[in-house]
């Protein structure tokens, strides 16, 4: 596969354009200062949302897995793995509760919003949990900051070591519409499912602290497809 890395300066540091496949985000240890930001190729508002991301950890205390900050709302977005085998979802700062046993094996998690109707459905490996109502005719706000690896008490910072992401996450994927079962599918095996939004294979990031990019590991008897290798 042809992999393009664009580098460019930015106001902060480096901007890395990349085709991210086969690798992994690795965070190795607890920290308020390591983490990545991801730079969406639409700033909103949205109205809809599908976030799509694989991660591996063995963290027992609460964490943060995708955040998503706005200029009036630090928790526009949020993905958090709660203490208590608890995942939430906060949309506009408000929290969304769903009984989802913590694991130490690599997960593929997909969370699909729906302002119209308020529909909101967290799958995990491709299992859906029971959908609920939420925020219904809300909008994520636009100009939005996403972090991976810590969760934003304030629109680019206010980072608690106490909530930081340690171990992988990978295939990271965006939309600002709500996917079908079909399509999550393909998310889940790499059938050429891509965000609109943020694209693991033409992701434009920035790295904080210590980051390290590594090749994706998988267990021996998963299929193939799991691990992020599309035959040809």
């Amino acid at each position: 596969m042809f992999v393009v890395i664009l580098i460019l300066a930015s106001a902060s540091g480096i901007l890395t354009q990349k085709d991210m496949s086969g690798k992994v985000f690795f965070i190795p240890k607890e920290s308020s200062s390591s983490y990545v930001v991801l730079y969406p190729m639409k700033n909103g508002p949205f109205e809809s949302i599908t976030v799509c991301l694989k991660s591996h950890s063995a963290l027992t205390r609460d964490y943060t897995l995708f955040s998503l900050a706005t200029a009036n709302k630090d928790n526009d977005f949020l993905l958090y793995q709660e203490k208590q085998n608890t995942f939430s979802v906060s949309i506009g700062n408000q929290d969304l509760f769903f009984s989802i046993p913590r694991t130490a094996e690599v997960r593929s998690i997909c969370v699909s919003w729906d302002s119209l109707t308020g529909d909101v459905v967290v799958w995990v490996d491709g299992n859906p949990d029971p959908r609920k109502i939420f925020m219904k005719g809300y909008r994520v706000g636009a100009r939005p900051i996403i972090i991976i690896g810590q969760e934003q008490d304030n629109y680019g910072g206010g980072l608690n070591v106490s909530q930081s992401f340690v171990g992988e996450i990978s295939d990271i994927h965006m939309w600002d519409r709500v996917l079908t079962s079909q399509e999550l599918m393909d998310v889940l095996y790499n059938r050429g499912m891509v965000g609109n939004v943020i694209n693991w294979y033409n992701l434009y990031y920035e790295t904080k602290g210590e980051v390290i990019i590594l090749p994706q590991v998988c267990k021996i008897n998963y299929k193939p497809e799991y691990c992020n290798y599309v035959p040809t």
